[in-house]
């Protein structure tokens, strides 16, 4: 019988399972170990830091930046000060407020003024304890320029996101810094704002991410400026009267100078000759809440940022702005060594005579050093940049809103059919309340804004539904609510029908695009901006290809303003009206983003509040 042939390929292997084993084990040790080194070469996130200020990296852990602010009624020229102001050459202790020259009373946080500075990087989480120690005071404070997305609770507008928090207690901000830029903190109060509780909140990245940093050579805490306005008739009662009281100086940086007080000091900037600076400057307004004028003698500055937001780099010589609003510059020292002034001047339509000053001052190099002195380099630039719209704006040395460009493109969705446009006409009401007193509020699209007795995101159930505005209502107040359904593309069309100012309004939880901006010389009602809009004849010309990202927006008299953006950040999301003095002049108003089930729940223990009515008969 002949062999039958067999075929290699029928022939069964046996696995080496041992060698597989040994192979899986390799991998996963080879896994393990580069996970422990990942972990151990990594920085970990500790429980406390009192400063993060410190150099950015993509892949270090966010810090835990625990710091406290004692909120209490403070003094300039307190006992602290030791006279420092009068011994010409004398630092003055870091407890000493010096403000102008004057003795006033300060609403301080840590005895500083303005407020101390917190400087962190991208996803830091900030855990502020506010120990409230002024009496007769209820206080709230707003993180200017952080969405909030996953704290809503935290973002600060009292009876919306929280109780307002009472003298003599603590209450516990903890909230993500997720948004880059340059922002503020401030009370909610602009009153207490303009007594000093408002500071600069600095929220940096990683150079290799920062599309900026090609721009500059230097980017730190000192170069921080803080501008606001100051006055002995300012303060708690700011407000009440008709007219809001002038103010006297403006401040920057805590330091300036009255007419009484020459000799005060002034807050001083270092340079050194041959490097670029990136200067971060904010207004936190005051009483009156003047546009300034801000400038650098013989130097230019080359604007990269508006309320934290990248822009086309422009270069002017001067930039006026308003309360609210932050602008981030930079300044190329070029110049001779010196000291040269840094000037801030209300504009004289709000107020005259009203300015400060401060000194940019180069540092002495040493003698072997060679001084860099080209004064090609920085060439005058005969023009100027504002966020404040005016019929000065068809000048060709004037840059306007609508002439600066973002540097980031403009959304599809958003150029696309926009799902909801909102038409909010604001204007002041007049009533005679007796033969000597007439009383005057504003109100937004007919509704008179006052605030619920409960927090809307935190106890929305306990708010009466005849507290909401509705329309057909007499009510002479009421909480003025706009549904907004979540991820729906939104575009704001605000304008003035009253002619009585410049209008500064900030949305809380968002940025917004300005996609149209324009000076009528007369009010119009709302049927008309309307038909206006929808036939796209609105606006002489509207940017749907890289229009500015901002936060804050100047609305001008008898003016109208468009805004877009995606409703993407569930909650109640305040409109400020940020002229007014305290709480509300009327003027605000709330959108409501989504329903209560797409919102980010406060903690259990989260402080409530509310009305209280007491049993109709007491026994006696």
């Amino acid at each position: 019988m002949e062999k039958e042939s067999v075929n290699p390929r029928d022939v069964i292997v046996k696995p080496n399972y041992m060698l597989m084993s040994l192979q899986r084990i390799l991998v996963l040790f080879v896994i393990l170990a580069g996970v422990i080194v990942v972990v151990y070469y990594t920085p970990m996130p500790e429980e406390y830091f009192e400063n993060c200020d410190r150099e950015c990296h993509e892949l270090d852990w966010p810090m835990i930046c625990r710091v406290k602010l004692v909120i209490e009624v403070y003094k300039t020229y307190s006992k602290s000060c030791n006279n420092c102001a009068e011994a010409h050459g004398t630092d003055c202790p870091p407890m000493c407020i010096t403000a102008d020259g004057r003795e006033r009373g300060v609403l301080a946080a840590n005895r500083e003024l303005p407020a101390p500075s917190f400087h962190v990087c991208q996803n830091d989480i900030l855990v502020v304890d506010v120990v409230h120690r002024a009496p007769a005071h209820a206080l709230s404070i707003h993180w200017r320029g952080q969405p909030q997305r996953e704290t809503p609770f935290m973002d600060g507008a009292p009876m919306l996101t929280q109780c307002p928090q009472p003298a003599y207690t603590t209450f516990q901000y903890k909230f993500r810094a997720s948004a880059v830029g340059t922002h503020m903190y401030h009370a909610h109060s602009a009153a207490d704002a303009a007594d000093g509780l408002a500071g600069a909140l600095i929220v940096r990245q990683s150079p290799r991410l920062d599309p900026l940093r090609k721009l500059y050579d230097v980017d730190d805490t000192e170069h921080t400026i803080f501008v606001a306005e100051w006055g002995h008739s300012m303060g708690p009662l700011a407000g009440v009267t008709p007219n809001a009281p002038n103010a006297e100086s403006l401040l920057i940086n805590g330091k300036g100078r009255s007419s009484e007080y020459s000799n005060a000091p002034i807050t001083t900037f270092a340079v050194e000759n041959g490097k670029r600076y990136r200067f971060r400057l904010m207004y936190g307004g005051g009483s009156k809440s003047c546009p300034i004028k801000f400038s650098v003698d013989d130097h230019v500055l080359k604007i990269i940022a508006l309320d934290g937001s990248s822009i086309k780099p422009v270069e002017v010589d001067a930039i006026t702005f308003a309360r609210g609003e932050r602008v981030d510059f930079v300044l190329d020292a070029n110049k001779a060594s010196g000291v040269y002034k840094m000037r801030v001047v209300a504009e004289k339509s709000c107020q005259e005579n009203l300015e400060g000053v401060a000194e940019l001052v180069y540092k002495t190099l040493d003698s072997k050093t060679l001084q860099k002195t080209n004064e090609n380099i920085n060439l005058p630039v005969n023009r100027e940049l504002t966020t404040v719209n005016s019929d000065r704006c068809a000048s060709d040395k004037v840059l306007c809103l609508n002439e600066i460009h973002s540097a980031d493109k403009f959304p599809a969705k958003l150029a696309a059919a926009i799902d909801e446009v909102i038409y909010v006409p604001f204007n002041y009401s007049t009533r005679q309340i007796s033969a000597k007193r007439v009383e005057s509020w504003g109100q937004t699209d007919g509704f008179r804004f006052t605030y619920p007795a409960s927090p809307l995101l935190t106890q929305g159930s306990d708010v009466a539904s005849e507290a909401i505005c509705a329309r057909g209502s007499n009510d002479d107040e009421c909480v003025h609510i706009k549904n907004i359904p979540l991820r729906s593309t939104v575009e704001l069309v605000m304008f003035d029908q009253g002619g009585e100012s410049d209008h500064i309004f900030h949305l809380h939880g968002y940025n917004f695009y300005v996609v149209g901006i324009r000076e009528f010389n007369t009010s119009i009602d709302k049927q008309q901006i309307k038909e206006m809009n929808e036939k796209g004849t609105l606006f002489i010309s509207t940017n749907l290809i890289d229009p500015v990202i901002k936060d804050t927006i100047v609305i001008p008299k008898f003016g109208v303003v468009a805004l877009r953006f995606e409703a993407d950040n569930p909650g109640y999301w305040m409109m400020r009206d940020e002229r007014s003095a305290h709480w509300t002049r009327g003027l605000d108003f709330v959108l409501k983003v989504g329903e209560e089930s797409d919102f980010v729940q406060a903690p259990p223990d989260f402080p409530k509040c509310g009305s209280y009515v007491g049993p109709e008969y007491f026994l006696i």
